[in-house]
């Protein structure tokens, strides 16, 4: 995995212990985690926290937490030191920090949310319209951000550049991206757990009347105020963890793409981490590999 720094120069095959590039169907939708030896003072600076690091395929990144560590691997009597970094996709970087000022917007879109809470995104494919919107001082616009996607039925990620939402059910509907011959670990069985952790909303319409969302499952009941049945039933559609999956590196599937696994089973790609291991730890062997965690949608 090629990483660079902000000046344009690669980060050393020999100073790179590890990277894992994250795809994920957040708010923010993208993450860096890169571990390397120290080099020279110029080269610790440019992997201080507040400065990017960028991929071979033009993601950039801002550094959110760098530290100074010692790696296990040693030689002689001296061990290694080096940096632990972890970053996330520059261009929304804004959103995952507190407020200092408040967002309070009407008859908006996701674009433009995502461009008062500091983002510098071109653009979102498929936007949609937000009847309301706030985050007030001290709260942190993803959280926020993320309501109004349940709210929406859908979720959002990184592809080919561009920010894009999805609907869960159209999600779902796309053509497989890969095909693996392998099954994978199943992580979830039965509604227990979901049926615990995803409740059914409920509103009150201008006219006093009660409106409900999807009540066909027991479950945990919420309040949530100005919403519609339509918005009520998308709240209550989640996309659950079933499975997790380890295959060969591939960094171009990403979360929100469908996995078709054997028995005609088909999930969506909730995180897809792809991940370079130098081998620093033993004896040199290198070791690639993209691990996926997948989901079905519950409703």
């Amino acid at each position: 995995m090629i990483v660079m720094l902000d000046n344009g120069a690669q980060i050393r095959g020999d100073l790179m212990r590890s990277a894992v590039f994250r795809s994920d169907l957040s708010p923010v939708p993208c993450s860096l985690e890169v571990e390397v030896k120290a080099g020279d003072d110029d080269f610790v600076k440019r992997l201080g926290q507040g400065r990017t690091i960028s991929l071979a395929s033009g993601e950039v990144f801002s550094i959110i937490k760098s530290e100074i560590c010692t790696f296990p691997a040693a030689q002689g009597d001296k061990e290694f030191s080096g940096l632990r970094i972890t970053a996330i996709l520059d261009g929304v970087k804004d959103i995952a920090y507190v407020r200092n000022r408040a967002i309070i917007v009407e008859n908006t879109t996701l674009a433009s949310i995502y461009r008062a809470a500091g983002s510098r995104v071109r653009g979102i494919v498929n936007d949609f319209p937000v009847p309301r919107f706030s985050c007030f001082i001290g709260d942190t616009p993803s959280f926020h951000i993320a309501q109004i996607l349940q709210e929406e039925g859908g979720v959002v990620r990184w592809k080919n550049g561009r920010l894009e939402f999805m609907r869960l059910i159209d999600m779902m509907n796309q053509k497989p991206f890969r095909q693996f011959s392998e099954a994978g670990r199943t992580e979830s069985e039965g509604g227990f757990i979901e049926r615990h952790a995803i409740p059914w909303f409920f509103s009150i319409a201008d006219n006093a009347s009660i409106v409900f969302g999807n009540r066909q499952k027991p479950r945990s009941v919420r309040f949530s105020p100005f919403k519609n049945t339509q918005r009520l039933h998308n709240m209550s559609r989640a996309l659950v963890r079933k499975k997790t999956l380890k295959v060969l590196l591939d960094v171009r599937i990403s979360a929100g793409d469908i996995i078709a696994l054997p028995g005609n089973q088909r999930f969506a790609v909730i995180t897809a981490a792809h991940v370079f291991q130098s081998g620093m730890d033993n004896g040199g062997q290198q070791e690639t590999y993209t691990k996926l965690w997948l989901g079905a949608v519950e409703s």
